[in-house]
């Protein structure tokens, strides 16, 4: 492979190594944004967007497409606060720390989910420049830079660009903290670690995730002759994010799980149907028009490609990374009931992304035809979402 050949997937580093990967996330978001205003303005919406479900932001497409399904419990949380109805969905199945950050910065915005797109945007953002210094460190520059355009255009990655949902939020989080930790900073990885044990139920995986890798540098730190003590001790302050809201719930409910109990009201509780994937192929069985089978079929095909990678992920960054892979995937695999949203969960196995960019930065033909792919499929799911259609 000529050096040419690698520049024209791979831009060359240096000091504009930071505005590359802000220029490349606004590149794609301008493209999203464009697409959601477009599709809401010009293409057939779901009831639900026009009428007073979703309809939030009436004549403004270009901010009523972000807004769509658990946007509006994120909406009701940062307004009223937290309910719990047994036998039914509540809101306590959604974490804290999004829906308090929207109403803190709704002060500002005077709208809460105009705070909550603002929020995401800002989140996505930072997650990009995250991970193109965390994935430039582990696998180099040009693999890293692969790995970032693969997750910006990856076709559920419209959830980092302006969707009210946590997820953008907790991959800021989860990669900041492993930055940190990595630069010697164990109490920052613990604080930011909070963010995350407190915004998805995942966040575990985070926690996981860190105990190895201090784990893994500590011993490199011993064998090296160089004292690191507090590594255990600063990330075990992740943990905070994760009692605290057991103890809110606790003392509110008296119930430290009752987030668990109600994902009965969406079908998914602990169990024989959820843990063997019953409803599953019910619904595939139910399904006749061949792109509502493609939409289905996406999220477990998802699920199998990122699972693949795991092992890679843990031969080539070390168990902690790999840890925190398979945790972060094994979590909704096994707690869905049909592998549903399974494509916006992989967003959070960040590493995947990094290794995919090293196994094909060698082949850069294969993986112009993997981003631009992936860049239609992004496109189209983002027109999906912005109409009221459920992809994830």
């Amino acid at each position: 492979m000529t050096a040419a050949s690698v520049e024209s997937v791979i831009p060359p580093s240096g000091r504009v190594e930071r505005l590359r990967g802000a220029g490349a996330f606004a590149g794609v978001a301008a493209v999203v944004w464009t697409v959601v205003a477009a599709s809401g303005a010009w293409l057939p919406v779901h009831r639900a967007g026009r009428t007073g479900k979703w309809g939030f932001f009436p004549g403004r497409p270009w901010l009523g497409g972000w807004v769509r399904f658990d946007a509006g419990w994120y909406r009701s949380i940062a307004l009223h606060g937290y309910s719990f109805h047994p036998g039914r969905q509540s809101a306590v199945a959604f974490f804290p720390s999004y829906p308090l950050l929207m109403r803190a910065v709704g002060v500002v915005t005077g709208d809460v989910l105009i705070a909550g797109i603002a929020i995401t945007v800002c989140a996505g953002l930072t997650a990009t420049l995250l991970f193109e210094r965390w994935a430039s460190e582990r696998v180099g520059r040009e693999a890293a830079w692969g790995g970032l355009v693969l997750l910006l255009v990856y076709p559920y990655a419209f959830y980092l660009y302006g969707a009210v949902y946590s997820d953008a939020l907790f991959l800021a989080a989860a990669i900041g903290a492993f930055v940190l930790l990595e630069h010697d900073h164990p109490v920052g990885a613990g604080l930011v670690g909070i963010v995350a044990l407190a915004g998805r139920p995942v966040g575990v995986a985070l926690l996981l995730g860190l105990i190895v890798r201090a784990v893994e540098l500590r011993r490199a730190a011993v064998t090296a002759n160089r004292s690191r003590q507090w590594r255990l001790g600063g990330v075990l302050i992740a943990l905070a994010g994760l009692v605290g809201w057991c103890g809110y719930l606790w003392e509110r409910f008296g119930d430290p799980f009752v987030f668990v109990a109600t994902e009965r009201g969406w079908h998914q509780a602990p169990g024989f149907r959820t843990w063997f994937k019953i409803k599953f192929f019910q619904d595939l069985v139910h399904i006749h028009r061949p792109a509502q089978v493609l939409l289905y079929l996406a999220h477990p095909a998802v699920m199998l490609l990122a699972f693949a990678l795991v092992p890679i992920v843990w031969r080539r960054l070390g168990p902690g990374y790999g840890s925190y892979t398979a945790a972060v995937l094994l979590i909704p695999a096994v707690s869905t009931s049909n592998f549903w949203s399974m494509g916006r969960y992989a967003l959070a196995a960040f590493p995947c992304f990094a290794v995919a960019g090293a196994l094909l930065a060698s082949r850069p033909k294969s993986l112009r035809l993997v981003i631009m792919g992936s860049a239609v499929l992004l496109l189209i799911l983002s027109s999906f979402y912005a109409r009221g259609v459920y992809v994830a």
